[in-house]
């Protein structure tokens, strides 16, 4: 029989209102998503770290305004602000540091008078007795580096009389007088620099760091920068002490000394004699020559003995000219030319060193008879000779190897020796010839 659907509609509509109204109601049950949490507020901006204020400090606006500059290099460098304001609290120039600087003894005195104080008899002896107290010390340092033990005590007592007066300048008033203002600034500021991180690093009181006008302090007058480079603990307690530590002071020397090429069993120099006729312009430290040709042209030693049968590169140092002595120098003593870039000053290590050894002393006499110039008439040596054409650089007293040059380029120009040293028969001839060249 066929299927009659239009019987079966009414039921199956009213089956399908009553699921609708079944699945609306369990909807309305279903609870509704809670709102989402407001965002966290914004956290409050953090206070600018202050910088605690400079501490009273002396001297004129100048010297002040550097202070408060500098501060901003030494904190772009790692000094904290305490170490700063530590190290320049109460801080002014240091009175008479521009006249120190103009008169350093090892360009203003002549070199004989140099010399007889610095290897004086009293100094050796003071030597000798130091190299047995400290015998096992040194010995040790010796076989470390290859710096000989007389070496290190010559530049101990050259420095600082071997401890006695090491300076008493505070370190940081004393860089700070050299930075603000004058001709040294370029060389001050990054030792100030330097000194402000040692302070820090080293955990130092001001009142320890006391030094020479200069700069340099300890036992042997390192400075700031020469103190990062190469200090050594040379006593083994872990903390390094120039001031109170002979063994740091001596084994810190000995690693500048090593590190700037010392050659082990070698000498510095000795005195020679030269040869009548000899070529004075080649006796210069920036000449260098084999042993073996300065002996090829009658260079003996001071005692007519050939000199050594070497080929060690060496020049001729006439320290006061033709007149004087004559030594022969090899290449330790431009490495002590890295403690103190004065020839005078590595002439006397060596000599000083020499003579706590047992060598005897010069022989060639010095010309004691010459007048000192002042630094008046050093300053008319260079104005003059340039006036003259021979350039020696900057008219500022100091007699150094450009003006030393200039005098040898003037003196051959003449006829004359060529030893660079100035002496007051020179500077009149000078005046006679300078004043008419000047002449329009």
């Amino acid at each position: 029989m066929p299927l009659r659907l239009a019987s079966y509609w009414p039921p199956l509509i009213r089956l399908a209102a009553a699921l609708s109204l079944l699945l609306a109601a369990a909807c309305a049950t279903v609870p509704p998503k809670p709102a989402a949490p407001p965002p966290p507020p914004a956290p409050a901006p953090r206070p600018a770290a202050s910088v605690p204020a400079l501490p009273p400090i002396g001297g004129d606006e100048k010297f002040q305004a550097f202070i408060k500059d500098f501060e901003a290099v030494a904190l772009a460098h790692g000094v904290s602000a305490e170490t700063y304001n530590e190290a320049v609290a109460g801080i002014a120039p240091v009175p008479g540091i521009a006249e120190q600087n103009l008169n350093q003894p090892e360009f203003s005195k002549p070199i004989w008078t140099y010399l007889d104080n610095a290897v004086s008899p009293r100094r050796i002896a003071d030597g000798k007795n130091l190299l047995a107290q400290y015998g096992p010390i040194l010995a040790g340092i010796e076989a470390r580096s290859g710096v000989p033990k007389e070496i290190l005590v010559a530049i101990w007592g050259m420095e600082s009389d071997f401890g006695g007066d090491s300076g008493g300048v505070n370190l940081f008033a004393a860089l700070a007088t050299l930075a603000y203002d004058g001709p040294r600034q370029d060389y001050a500021k990054p030792e100030l620099l330097a000194a402000l991180q040692i302070l820090q690093a080293q955990h130092y009181t001001v009142s320890d760091m006391l030094g020479s006008w200069a700069g340099a302090f300890g036992q042997t007058q390192f400075t700031p920068t020469t103190f990062q480079k190469y200090a050594t603990d040379g006593d083994g307690d872990g903390h390094i002490d120039l001031w109170h530590s002979p063994a740091d002071a001596l084994a810190s020397a000995a690693t500048l000394l090593q590190r700037s090429g010392w050659v082990a069993g070698k000498t510095w120099g000795y005195e020679v004699r030269l040869p009548p006729g000899f070529a004075y312009e080649d006796a210069d430290l920036d000449i260098v020559k084999p042993l073996s040709e300065w002996r090829a042209r009658g260079v003996t030693m001071a005692g007519a003995a050939e000199l050594p049968d070497a080929d060690d590169a060496a020049s001729i140092y006439l320290p006061a000219g033709a007149q004087g002595p004559a030594f022969m120098t090899l290449g330790n003593f431009k490495v002590l030319l890295k403690y103190n870039n004065a020839a005078s000053y590595a002439l006397a290590v060596g000599l000083l060193a020499d003579r706590m050894a047992g060598a005897p002393g010069i022989v060639a006499n010095w010309p004691r008879q010459e007048k000192s110039l002042s630094r008046t008439e050093r300053m008319r040596f260079q104005t003059e000779l340039g006036q003259l054409g021979f350039d020696a650089g900057a008219a500022d007293g100091v007699l150094g190897r450009r003006s030393r040059a200039a005098l040898r380029q003037y003196q051959k120009s003449r006829g004359l020796a060529a030893d660079g040293f100035a002496t007051v028969a020179l500077l009149e001839r000078l005046d006679s010839e300078a004043k008419p060249a000047a002449q329009p």
